[in-house]
This record gives structure tokens, sequence and C-alpha cells, in this order.
């Protein structure tokens, strides 16, 4: 019985081990862009305007793809509002924010609760997001003016908003 308790636990802890693993590689596995790689062609709009891979042209650009119902993201966007606030009026610098599969409402009243000034973009069938991965937000993007992705975060940003507006100036 012991022997037996001892191998089911060995088995338990490989098993556990391979989970690890694979969690590790999970995110470059449903990542289609990634650190180097060329920002795909995209265009979306909203009630203030539109902005596309065009728009990134010569800019440093902060790129985040989120769901208001991610706990991921619901900590991550203050960091995002907060490097907003010091980078709206940069004039080489772009915040895209964009929402994944969530309608307008939904987004419109999470900002409002939340305070959020930053502008914010709707992705509603996911067709921007599948360009960009397949799983996981938030997704983070560093962009630099030549329009390759610097940095990339996936489900977690352990910076703060200033830390965030000095990466994103230094592109």
């Amino acid at each position: 019985m012991k022997q037996l308790m001892i191998f089911i636990s060995s088995i338990l802890m490989l098993c556990s081990l391979s989970c690890v693993r694979d969690n590790e590689n999970a995110y470059e596995a449903t990542s289609h862009v990634k650190v180097g790689d060329e920002v795909p062609d995209f265009t979306l709009s909203n009630g203030e305007g539109t902005v596309s891979k065009a728009t990134l042209a010569g800019k440093k650009t902060l790129l985040v793809l989120f769901s208001t119902t991610c706990g991921d993201c619901q900590r991550v966007l203050p960091a995002i509002e907060g490097a907003w606030k010091m980078l709206k009026d940069e004039p080489d610098v772009v915040v895209i924010t964009i929402s994944r599969e969530e309608k307008a409402e939904v987004v419109s009243a999470y900002w409002a609760e939340a305070q959020f000034t930053m502008p914010y973009y709707l992705d509603e069938d996911r067709s921007i997001f599948k360009k960009f991965a397949s799983a996981y937000t938030p997704r983070v993007y560093l962009i630099n003016p030549q329009q390759r992705v610097t940095e990339m975060h996936v489900e977690t940003l352990q910076i703060t908003g200033e830390e965030l507006y000095r990466r994103v100036m230094a592109l």
C-alpha cells in the first residue's frame, strides 16, 4: 500500500511539472505576433476616429488587448490608464486599447466605473485579436516607430504606469 501511495504521488508530481512546462509554452503557442515581429494589418473605429497599422508608422505605440471581465485585465488596466495620462499629449506616441468580444455598453460601463479616460476600440468579432493571438488577455505590446514589437506581456504587467510611460518613451 505504501509503495502504491509513493507511486501515485510520483505520477501526480510529474503531471504537475508537465503542466507547468505546458503553461510556460502556452503563451508562445497562442501568440501569432511575438517580440521582433511586425504588427499585422488592422483597422478599427470608434466614435472618435479610426486607428490602423498605418497610424503606428513613425510612432511609439502601446497596444493593449483586453476584456473587462478578465481579472488579470482589471489588474493591468489601471497601469495602462496611468501611462495614458502621461502619454496622451506626446505627439509621437499612440496608445490603443482594444476590447475583445465585448459590446460598447459593457466597456463603456466598466470605463465609467473605473473612471478611465483613455479611448478604447471594440473588436466584437475577435477578428483583430485573432491576428495577434488565439488566447489569453491582457496582451500588452510595446511597438517601435518601425512597427516592430519590442516588448510583449501576456496576462500580467508587473510595472506601474510611470514605468510603462518610461518604456514607451524609450522606444
